[in-house]
């Protein structure tokens, strides 16, 4: 019986093909994006826009929106880099990424925010010790980064009637804060001296991890029996 001549490739294996070749913009992104089209190409669904559309939509339904999210660029990415890949022309390429850009993305749900009480807030700076307490103060009282606040010097401490503090925050941008004039005292009586305003018995500045996860978290967890103390949001109506 005579052979059957060898067969061209369909046009949705070709695709299938380069969309498995699909590159991010580094190694691990990738990676990520090649294992979202394989799993695309495992699902049944016509390996085309309107097939990668219903997958997506399919995905809605039982994956986290950064999942969605991610699978999403990476159908965009791999469906233009196939198209150029396979030489379609550029007015087909157009309505590919047109119909691509139809495919929404999932909004992410805005984090849960707990609003602290007077009485809450109260009870949890008495459960902190006293030099992170002031810390603790002085967070809320000038609304700053934890790392803002740890590396002002005294040198950036002005005291002209209101006590003003030189922050440093992202980048290297300075702004200025006050912290009331009894809350300062208090500071000094616990910190007497060093280059930082609020320095550890070594010598150095605290180290944002060791106030937040060790020194914050657990009576806060104590206390308010919360373990998400990053999305707490202090009322600051006195």
């Amino acid at each position: 019986m005579p052979s059957k001549p060898p067969q061209r490739a369909r046009p949705a294996t070709d695709l299938a093909a380069a969309l498995l070749q699909v590159k991010g913009a580094g190694a691990l992104t990738t990676a990520a994006y090649r294992s979202a089209m394989g799993a695309f190409l495992s699902s049944g669904q016509a390996v085309t826009v309107e097939g990668f559309a219903a997958y997506i939509h399919q995905l809605r339904r039982t994956r986290s929106a950064a999942t969605v999210n991610q699978a999403l660029a990476a159908g965009r990415k791999a469906f233009l880099q196939a198209a150029e890949r396979l030489g379609m022309p550029a007015k087909e390429i157009s309505l590919i990424r047109g119909a691509l850009g139809e495919i929404p993305a999932v909004k992410k749900a805005p984090p849960e925010v707990t609003v602290v009480s007077p009485d809450e807030r109260a009870k949890l700076l008495e459960a902190l010790p006293l030099r992170v307490r002031l810390i603790a103060e002085t967070l809320y009282v000038t609304g700053a980064r934890v790392s803002e606040v740890l590396g002002v010097r005294r040198d950036q401490v002005k005291t002209n009637g209101a006590v003003e503090l030189r922050l440093y925050g992202k980048g290297g941008k300075e702004r200025t804060s006050r912290i009331p004039a009894e809350l300062y005292r208090r500071i000094l009586a616990v910190f007497p001296k060093g280059t930082y305003l609020f320095e550890s018995r070594a010598g150095q500045h605290f180290k944002r991890e060791y106030i937040v996860r060790g020194r914050i978290e657990s009576p806060v967890e104590r206390e308010l029996g919360s373990r998400q103390f990053p999305t707490l949001r202090v009322n600051r109506v006195m």
